[in-house]
């Protein structure tokens, strides 16, 4: 396993549960019980909360809340491990401690003005302490045990379509935003590559993310009515079917904000069992779409996978 480490920011610690976490010098973790002292001890998966930072460079703007000095959601609060690694089952050593990441994120009525409570409810790892130790800020948080992917995981294939930033021009925000989503959809990423907006390269990546087994692939960028955004006929010559119903709600969603999304060309669909969907190149658009389209995937993916099971709710 490839060594990963990090270090501690901030301890923090509430006695009163529903009200701001304080920092504090050190704490204790105890075994099966999480931070003495605080309101979230016990005996249960989520005695522990820990926050990467480096989740708030993944956090697109249109949902990024500036968060409060001193005023803190969680108990630990991390620096240096790649949110990707801190998966369930992933185990951290803290001097003598010993954390297992239990579940990511929890179901939040905080809303996005809330600011860190909302952030930290989506992102936040929760877990249990293993064994026992004094924890201060600096300490070094190292990977020892990395979290398996579920054997249902999904298989993710990213593609940016950028002239520019396939000549290392232009950052792939977009790009980082959207591995943000495939962690939060617990998805593996097949890929992550950056094309120029060119027929014949995107059609060559697209058939290879198929035949490498990609469950979905997400593109972003090429959707518009320029003479280079042709990755809609790339995708329109690959796929077997369409299913409209991604791309018509990313546009009924973007025309809530801008009448500009009338001219997008985005199309969704399916080649083999491979779900394809054409995101926008805008990292804000990027975000309002992904979280438009994001409940539906999972069960679409199952679908394609071959679950039999209705898809009507029962009443």
């Amino acid at each position: 396993m490839e060594k990963i480490h990090g270090h501690l920011i901030s301890v923090n610690l509430g006695k009163v549960r529903g009200v701001p976490k304080h920092p504090v010098d050190k704490g204790v973790l105890t075994p099966d019980w999480g931070l003495e002292g605080d309101a979230h001890g016990g005996d249960w998966d989520r005695q522990i909360s820990l926050f990467p930072l480096e989740t708030m460079a993944l956090v697109p703007k249109a949902i990024r809340i500036t968060f409060e000095e001193n005023s803190y959601s969680e108990n630990l609060t991390i620096e240096g491990i790649p949110p990707e690694f801190l998966r369930v089952g992933t185990v951290l050593a803290i001097g003598t401690a010993r954390i297992k990441i239990l579940q990511i994120g929890k179901e939040t009525f905080e809303p996005p003005e809330s600011g860190r409570p909302y952030i930290v409810s989506r992102e936040g790892r929760f877990g249990r302490v293993l064994s026992g130790g004094t924890v201060k800020r600096g300490d070094v948080v190292e990977m020892i045990e990395e979290g398996a992917y579920a054997s249902d995981a999904p298989v993710v294939a990213l593609v940016t379509l950028s002239d520019k930033g396939a000549k290392g021009e232009r950052e792939d925000v977009s790009g980082r935003f959207l591995r943000w989503y495939v962690t939060r959809l617990g998805g593996r990423i097949l890929s992550s590559e950056i094309i120029p907006d060119e027929k014949p390269a995107i059609r060559e990546t697209l058939l290879k993310e198929i035949e490498a087994g990609a469950d979905l692939i997400l593109t972003t960028g090429g959707t518009g009515l320029g003479p280079r955004d042709v990755t809609p006929d790339v995708t329109l010559e690959i796929i077997d079917r369409q299913v409209p119903g991604f791309a018509e709600a990313m546009r009924a969603e973007s025309l809530r904000k801008t009448p500009h999304a009338m001219i997008s060309r985005a199309v969704s669909g399916v080649a083999g069992k491979t779900l394809i969907i054409n995101l926008p190149g805008s990292p804000k658009a990027v975000a309002e779409c992904m979280e438009v389209i994001f409940p539906a995937l999972n069960h679409a993916i199952d679908k394609l996978r071959g679950d039999p099971t209705e898809c009507a709710t029962e009443l």
